[in-house]
């Protein structure tokens, strides 16, 4: 969630107060050190405690919002929300002493977790492979210890897991503040570069520029979504893996839907190979491994209009009325001097979701800091787009993916809108009833 904070209050908030985090980052590890070491029962009482009943506060607001909404995000939210509260009662020993439950459950995760891990890697083969590999098979370890019940007693699991969680926190919060204190003020894009250590977008510091914020402006940015499901005709029917990877047609064929982002009528993001790629059952192995030989001329469409006539129109749009136009501009005119296809690690979901980043980077700056941030971290949405950065990071970036980054993006950068959504909507199913 760091990476997240460090793009919506820009560089500069965070650069000035980098010994604040990396202190907390030291202090959580610390924290997170007494509880593996010692699991002393009071400490893990108090832990588990606070875990608990933060699921619980973050499931029933989940289980509200969505209450406003209609149609699968309605679904969507609701199910989450009762998955969180579901969760709680487990951590919480409510109604019932659930400490091996909990224990089967965590081990579940870590089992999902590594299996998913070591497949998209070796699958793959995007850089540092390896090491999500190696982090894989200790996600497996850990299901195996969970389920043998050594060498820890089941009612140690949740705490040891909560601590696995701190530690790991801790360690990013420290390591990316540590390497804040190197930006110069005006650094841009920097939740890009400080983590994956690639080219340069912008070290020429710019004049800042207000983000747009009128929802008639002509500028507003929309992302484009044509989901794999959309797309397909006469598909199989394979859950999960037709939302967030391809769908599969009764013919053979695999679709693995698209993502573009528009801009007024200048801009236009659409990444597509130059030659179609013919993706079947039979090469769909060869076809996903991120290397230079899967690397292709690309092509970028012009508009959505055309883009939409020639195919069909995008299954969702989402729109955007506050961004910073001078950063996607900047973007948009570095990202295509090179045109090069690949389709795990250089997609369209690949260069709309980086897009993003640049576009929302610094709408809060102008925020009230601490308190701002602490909204963010009680935010349900900021931990959704955190898992998806995350499974995205090992995995690849897929338009399901970036539909769902995209909407908790738009859901955090625009909460005064969405409450005027969800009220908007309660009232008038209260008059339809």
């Amino acid at each position: 969630m760091f990476r997240l904070v460090l793009i919506l209050f820009g560089a500069d908030a965070l650069i000035k107060r980098w010994k604040i985090f990396f202190f907390a980052g030291l202090l959580t590890m610390a924290a997170a050190a007494v509880l593996l070491v010692d699991l002393v029962d009071g400490v893990a009482n108090v832990t588990t405690w606070v875990l608990g009943l933060f699921l619980l506060i973050q499931g029933l607001a989940e289980i509200a919002v969505g209450a406003s909404h209609t149609g699968s995000r309605r679904r969507l939210e609701m199910l989450r929300g009762v998955a969180m509260v579901v969760v709680a009662s487990l951590v919480l020993d409510f109604p019932w002493d659930n400490a091996l439950t909990a224990g089967v459950l965590f081990a579940a995760a870590f089992f999902f977790n590594g299996v998913l891990r070591i497949a998209s890697s070796l699958l793959v083969r995007y850089p540092r492979w390896r090491l999500s590999n190696l982090i894989g098979w200790g996600y497996l370890l850990m299901a195996v210890l969970l389920v043998t019940e050594w060498p820890l007693r089941p009612e140690m699991n949740v705490p040891f897991c909560l601590g696995l969680a701190l530690l790991a926190g801790g360690h990013v919060l420290a390591r990316g503040a540590w390497r804040l204190r190197r930006l110069p003020r005006g650094s841009r894009l920097a939740a890009i570069e400080i983590y994956r250590r690639r080219r340069d977008f912008a070290d020429i510091p710019s004049p800042p520029r207000p983000a747009v914020a009128n929802a008639d402006n002509p500028h507003a940015m929309v992302v484009h979504v044509w989901t794999a499901t959309g797309l397909a005709d006469e598909r199989v029917r394979m859950p999960l893996i037709d939302r967030y990877l391809f769908a599969l047609s009764r013919k053979g064929s695999v679709t693995t839907g698209h993502v573009a982002l528009s801009c007024g009528n200048d801009l236009y993001i659409s990444h597509h190979p130059r030659v179609r790629l013919n993706i079947t059952q039979q090469n769909v192995v060869d076809q996903v491994r991120a290397t230079s030989s899967n690397d292709h001329p690309g092509m970028w469409l012009p508009s959505y209009a055309q883009e939409a006539s020639d195919t069909r129109p995008a299954t969702v749009n989402i729109r955007f009325r506050v961004f910073q136009l001078s950063h996607l501009q900047a973007f948009w005119d570095d990202y295509q001097r090179d045109d090069t296809y690949n389709l795990t690690s250089r997609n369209c979901s690949v260069a709309v979701t980086e897009a993003i980043d640049a576009a929302v980077e610094g709408v809060f700056a102008d925020k009230p800091f601490w308190r701002t941030l602490l909204r963010l971290a009680v935010h349900p949405d900021m931990w959704l787009a955190g898992s998806v950065r995350v499974r995205a990071e090992s995995i690849a970036w897929t338009p399901g993916l970036a539909l769902d980054y995209a909407s908790a993006l738009r859901r955090i950068t625009h909460p005064r809108h969405d409450l005027k959504m969800h009220l908007s909507h309660w009232l008038k199913a209260r008059r339809r009833h």
